[in-house]
Formats: structure tokens, sequence, C-alpha cells
């Protein structure tokens, strides 16, 4: 009986205590960290960067759908880093019709110009003014910020199954990058041993009759 009482008093303090000082046995509880999913890596291709998301007009500029009737369009990073920082860009006003493949805008690197085509079918909706008022966006983000223009198509899905992505688009770049190396063979400085560009501006190494002839041979126009 007397064992009994102490074990029954043991256990009262034993409660009371854990009761008034929770803190000291309470167990620590690791919060889940919910991490963020992590963004795939862009895919390179000869050196230049080639999103998946994208659909591409072989004239280097790009489309993707935004939702009902909307695309999206813009440069690539080949025509980017062909160009280098650009100082002007003449963009269409809103309300314009483009057939697909016509010229959409004209781009300026100090004293060399090009112009671009329409990768889709469309009326020009939304002009993007913050690369109008800062074009040097477009060739350090062609794919994000350095967007140019919005375009209403009557059907999207016609425009964009012209264009090329996937495995079609790989093959097409690495051809655009070989084709490049060879028209600059005399400029090796300008391209890398694996293929790949390795510099900004290659407008600017060429003469006013080179440049004009490598722009109507990669830009399509």
């Amino acid at each position: 009986m007397v064992v009994a009482l102490v074990l029954i008093t043991f256990a009262v303090f034993i409660t009371v205590d854990i009761l008034l000082n929770r803190e000291k046995y309470a167990f620590p509880v690791v919060a889940a960290v919910q991490e963020e999913p992590r963004k795939a890596p862009v895919p390179v291709v000869a050196g230049v960067s080639l999103p998946e998301h994208l659909e591409y007009h072989p004239g280097h500029t790009w489309a993707v759908a935004e939702g009902s009737h909307r695309l999206r369009v813009g440069i690539d990073e080949f025509a980017a880093r062909l160009l280098g920082r650009l100082t002007q860009v003449e963009m269409p006003l809103r309300g314009r019709w483009f057939g697909q493949g016509e010229r959409g805008w004209t781009l300026h690197a100090g004293n060399r110009k090009a112009a671009l085509p329409m990768p889709v079918e469309g009326e020009v909706i939304e002009v993007n003014e913050e690369a109008v008022a800062h074009p040097e966006k477009i060739a350090a983000d062609p794919y994000g910020e350095g967007w140019l223009l919005v375009v209403r198509s009557a059907d999207p899905a016609l425009s964009l199954r012209n264009l090329l992505n996937g495995t079609l688009a790989r093959r097409w770049m690495e051809a655009a990058v070989a084709e490049l190396r060879r028209a600059l063979s005399p400029l090796a400085a300008a391209t890398a041993p694996d293929g790949g560009l390795v510099i900004s501006g290659i407008a600017q190494r060429l003469e006013a009759e080179q440049w004009e002839e490598l722009a109507r041979r990669f830009f399509r126009l």
C-alpha cells in the first residue's frame, strides 16, 4: 500500500512538472519545408539557348501561345548574338495585320540594322514599350523581358504548325551555327572551336555589305 502511494505521489509530481514546463519536454518539430519546383535548365544548342516551350521561325524569331488567339513573339538568341547591344527598335503600330514571314520589325545596333520576319499571322495588339524604351533588353534577354509583340491570330494553331520545335528546331539551329562559321571563316575568333557562338555583336565586325548579306541569309527577308 505504501509503495502504491509513493508511486501515485511521484506520478502526480511528474504530471505537474510537465504541465508547468511544457517547453522543456517538448520534442522539436521540424517544419516541413516545401521546396519550390526547380526550373529545368534551358537547352543550349551549338552555344545558343533554345527554350523548348517556344516555336521557331527559320528567320530566327519565335512565338508562343498565350491563351485564346494570343501569341507572344520575339527574336531568338542567335539573332541577338549577331546584332549585339541594340540601340534602337522600329516596331509596328497596334492594329497592323501581318502575314506569316512578313517583315515585322527592324532592330538597330549602332550603324548596323536588320529587319526580322513576323513568325505568325495576325494583328498586333500589344507592343513591349519597355523594350522600345530600352532596346538593349531585347538582346540581353530575348526570351524574357526582351519579347517584342503580342499578336491576335484567328487560327494560332495553324501558324504554330508552320514553325520549328523539338528535334527539328535543334537541328535547324545546329545547321545555322555551322553555316555562320563557314560564312565567318576569316573571323575565326567570332566562334568557338565547338561550333558555338562566343561573342556578341558580330555585325559590328563586318563591313556594311557583308553584314547586309549575312542578315538576308539568316533572317530570310
